[in-house]
């Protein structure tokens, strides 16, 4: 098994915003993870990757327990993700913020260099490298910031929120590339997103979460028609009332 969450919760003060979550993902995967707003993806998500330390639970990666690693050790491991309000080195070009990513292997610039242009190419952003990443429209944004979590080499790629704010035909656009980076690249994906074509179309197993707790999970299409699923996004009144 690729990752493993045991029985964790984070909490905020007397705030539950992850109450006993427990799943496992495996090796090859394209884990989906929806719920509504204040759900606890991110804070799930932020758990993983070292960004929050859980209050109680565990979490392996591998076998191997990384529960409460701080981020610079979890992206070492293998983990990799981006974020949903995109996290980028304003005054460095799109070549040199691919290559921060790159350095989490190497010292060498060189090496980052070669590394960042490869990623950029296979990200159809060389034409790109030389602009200021904040030049960009923001699905070229998204595809930079995407190009640097893959610099860092992970096995597990984690993506906050990918498709907001994309227009449908970006978000077809992101969702070959993705499709084509994970079979190049050998990756796993596990994505939280509000966009349901894109979570529905890419996922081959999806996580639903409300009010901080998993309510359930299983295979896209049949997730979909749960009336607990249609409860937490529309509430009780429009569930019982279809």
């Amino acid at each position: 098994m690729m990752l493993e969450v045991k029985n964790l919760v984070k909490e905020f003060g007397g705030l539950v915003a992850n109450g006993d979550i427990s799943f496992e993902l495996r090796q090859g995967e394209i884990l989906g993870l929806i719920g509504p707003n204040g759900a606890g993806k991110s804070t799930l998500f932020n758990c993983i990757a070292g960004y929050y330390k859980p209050t109680r639970g565990n979490i392996f990666f591998e076998g191997k327990e990384i529960t409460g690693w701080p981020p610079h050790l979890v992206t070492r491991v293998g983990i990799a993700r981006t974020f949903q309000g995109m996290k980028m080195m304003p005054n460095l070009s799109v070549e040199e913020n691919v290559m921060i990513g790159a350095f989490c292997r190497t010292s060498d610039r060189q090496i980052a260099r070669k590394e960042a242009q490869e990623i950029l190419d296979l990200m159809d952003l060389n034409g790109e490298a030389r602009v200021l990443p904040t030049e960009l429209p923001i699905a070229l944004q998204k595809r930079v910031e995407l190009a640097r979590a893959i610099a860092t080499k992970p096995r597990l790629l984690m993506l906050d929120e990918m498709a907001a704010g994309l227009n449908p035909l970006e978000t077809k656009e992101i969702i070959e590339a993705l499709q084509r980076i994970k079979e190049e690249k050998r990756l796993t994906l596990f994505l939280t997103e509000h966009v349901m074509e894109f979570i529905m179309t890419l996922s081959e197993r999806v996580i639903v979460m409300s009010a901080g707790k998993k309510i359930t999970e299983g295979l896209p299409v049949e997730v979909a028609r749960q009336e607990k699923v249609i409860e937490a996004y529309l509430g009780e009144r429009y569930a019982k009332g279809r």
